[in-house]
């Protein structure tokens, strides 16, 4: 007599087997894969860092100005202050207080050499970099930088500009220090873009100054653009 053959699915048993095979696999693997997640995203931080500040001096190389913003007279300009004047790759910013316009800066301002002063007015790279619509704090028709001549903006300077960084936080530019009236004869003050990176705090200076690159504090991600 033949002994009857089985038909149909897996037992129970060889269920849990191959769940637990699995789940041990995925115990194996995880903690290796997960590095590199972190050092992709590093990556993609200083790389769109370096885009934005190589960027930004070629349009300083065409136009002899740094982007920065108008002044109350509908005028290009510096506006006053010495901390933290902005601009960001948040595309929702034209001109507001930073701790309103930009989820970046935290809302505890604080004096001296910070990225979190609160009353910073903000303009967003785009404008300047790839539109050519740098924003009008005196409101109306915008003046854009003229596009024939000497000193002409040859843009766009970039295709896109990621709005956020791996992390979801903008990248940020201390545009402020390009103001010539804040370079010293012994000290130039630093243009740096940056990102927060994965702890989501600015731990570099926003008024670091010297003549070399400077290094990022803690966990920051910065270029440098002048």
């Amino acid at each position: 007599m033949k002994a009857r053959r089985r038909h149909g699915g897996f037992t129970l048993i060889e269920i849990i087997i191959v769940l637990a095979v699995i789940s041990a696999l995925i115990a194996i693997i995880t903690p290796r894969f997960f590095p590199f997640i972190d050092e992709a995203k590093h990556t993609q931080a200083q790389g769109d860092a370096r885009q934005i500040a190589v960027a930004m001096q070629a349009m300083y190389k065409d136009t002899g100005r740094w982007p920065f913003y108008y002044d109350g007279r509908g005028q290009l300009a510096y506006i006053a202050g010495t901390d933290a004047q902005i601009l960001t790759s948040n595309t929702a910013c034209n001109g507001g207080a930073a701790n309103t316009c930009d989820t970046t800066v935290p809302d505890d301002a604080t004096a001296g050499n910070s990225w979190e002063l609160a009353t910073a007015v903000t303009d967003n790279l785009t404008n300047h970099l790839i539109r050519n619509r740098p924003f009008n704090l005196a409101g109306g028709t915008d003046n854009d930088y003229r596009m024939n001549g000497q000193r002409a903006w040859k843009g766009p300077y970039l295709d896109r500009i990621s709005s956020v960084d791996p992390w979801g936080r903008s990248y940020l530019v201390n545009i402020a220090n390009a103001d010539p009236g804040n370079e010293g004869a012994e000290t130039q003050l630093r243009v740096l873009v940056i990102s927060a990176g994965p702890d989501g705090e600015l731990d570099t200076l926003a008024n670091a100054f010297g003549t070399g690159d400077p290094e990022p504090v803690d966990d920051d991600i910065i270029a440098r653009v002048k």
